[in-house]
């Protein structure tokens, strides 16, 4: 059978040594160093039967490029129907001790929380989705801060974990939280019912942090979350995020030397992952509204400080996600956004934004296709577009945040123009090439 080089394919040079190329599959996030001499029999057909079968398992040669991306159209469709897993999104309140100026969920923010009906509902719902054929169940507790609701966090996961048991299905879950509450003690209560994982925001060294992310009374946050992360980080996986500005990102380099002179090493942290602060959409802003942040990853100083940050967290040794194939949850079936009032959202950007809601537990999950625009990578200029599988036509939210709506993609091809090649360097220099052919 005639075989061809994958659609999906990059090759860029490789300066250490002048003979190589380094390949890159998007479709598949493999990487291989090969040989010009190599490449140009990739190219016209006369690879060893080795150096074929090496790049055939990487999903580098196909069968046929039009088949292939003609496949890749169609993964979304595909992939969904045969889904046996769950996930959820859940926003226990909007509620929360701290005063971050930044914080996205600005005015809807308040004393709004998940009454005991309400979770009930939720439980139900979650309940008929196991047992139409789900068989794992994961959950993320969200809000405002989920640990001022701990004890819904521990009513929802006794129920839960006893309906997956009896189902014969998985049930763990994950928080996302500023850090201040996630004392030892809640820490091990929460892993005996099933919590796996743990998101906590550190926005650079202390006197940044404590300007981004001070408690409502005006102290700083810093050294309390640190205190907590240390007390825990060996009871379940502690993973840190940070949001940087153009302004204070240079700064947060600092953390990483302040966590690690702190015994905070990358044996015990999962992973350490930085992003840029987002803008409040135009038609939300105010003269007390935070105007600071980006709203899109392809401004110019969002790529430079995503690569040098992305540097200082690897050459340190801490773990951050590489790129790979990536589907919006919006365009998962089987993922939910669900708000404290039982309102279901396809992605946590859109709580509060009611155009963008669902349904909800009372009522049901509506038809959203065209509210959302489901499969809109369906179009001439995504289907001959290398990195389709890294993007399938981008965030929803960045698209809203552009132009109020989401009838249009979110493009990122000028993004991984500028950016793939040094993320994948960077991989490379530190963790080393998954293939090296002769």
């Amino acid at each position: 059978m005639k075989i061809s080089p994958s659609y999906y394919l990059k090759a860029y040079p490789w300066e250490r040594d002048s003979d190589r190329l380094l390949l890159f599959s998007t479709k598949n996030a493999s990487s291989i160093l090969i040989s010009k001499k190599t490449y140009q029999s990739m190219q016209e057909g006369g690879l060893s039967a080795s150096d074929a079968a090496t790049l055939e398992g990487l999903q580098m040669l196909v069968g046929s490029q039009e088949a292939e991306k003609k496949a890749m159209l169609s993964l979304i469709d595909e992939l969904n129907p045969k889904s046996t897993g769950m996930n959820a999104i859940v926003v226990l309140n909007l509620d929360c001790n701290f005063a971050c100026p930044y914080c996205f969920e600005g005015s809807i923010k308040g004393k709004h929380y998940m009454t005991s009906e309400t979770a009930e509902r939720l439980v139900s719902f979650i309940d008929q989705a196991l047992e139409n054929g789900k068989d794992t169940l994961v959950v993320d507790f969200y809000g405002g801060e989920p640990l001022l609701s701990l004890d819904l966090i521990v009513s929802i996961s006794e129920r839960l974990g006893a309906i997956a048991e009896a189902r014969s299905a998985s049930y763990g879950f994950t928080l996302v939280t500023n850090g201040s509450l996630f004392t030892a003690e809640t820490a091990r209560k929460l892993v005996g019912l099933g919590l796996k994982s743990v998101k906590i925001t550190l926005d650079g060294p202390a006197e940044v942090h404590n300007r981004s992310r001070p408690f409502k009374s005006g102290a700083g946050s810093f050294d309390t979350i640190v205190k907590n992360i240390k007390d825990t980080c060996d009871l379940v996986k502690v993973g840190i995020g940070g949001n940087f500005t153009e302004e204070n990102y240079a700064e947060f380099p600092l953390l990483l030397d302040y966590l690690q002179q702190e015994g905070l090493t990358p044996d015990r942290l999962y992973q350490v992952k930085f992003d840029p602060v987002i803008k409040h959409p135009k038609a939300e802003l105010s003269p007390s509204r935070y105007t600071q942040g980006c709203i899109s990853i392809d401004e110019p100083w969002v790529r430079k400080a995503e690569t040098v940050l992305r540097d200082e967290i690897l050459k340190r040794g801490y773990h951050t996600p590489k790129p790979a194939p990536m589907v919006c949850m919006i365009e998962n079936e089987s993922a939910y956004v669900v708000d404290y009032d039982g309102t279901f959202y396809k992605c946590p950007g859109f709580i509060g934004v009611k155009a963008y809601g669902v349904g909800s537990l009372t009522s049901g999950i509506r038809d959203y296709g065209k509210t959302l625009n489901i499969g809109l990578y369906r179009n001439d200029d995504c289907a001959e577009c290398v990195y389709l599988p890294l993007c399938f036509g981008g965030c929803r939210y960045m698209a809203y945040l552009e132009d109020g709506n989401v009838d249009s993609i979110n493009c990122k091809k000028a993004y991984y123009d500028a950016s793939l090649e040094t993320l994948i360097k960077q991989d490379i220099l530190y963790r080393g090439p998954k293939q090296t052919s002769r």
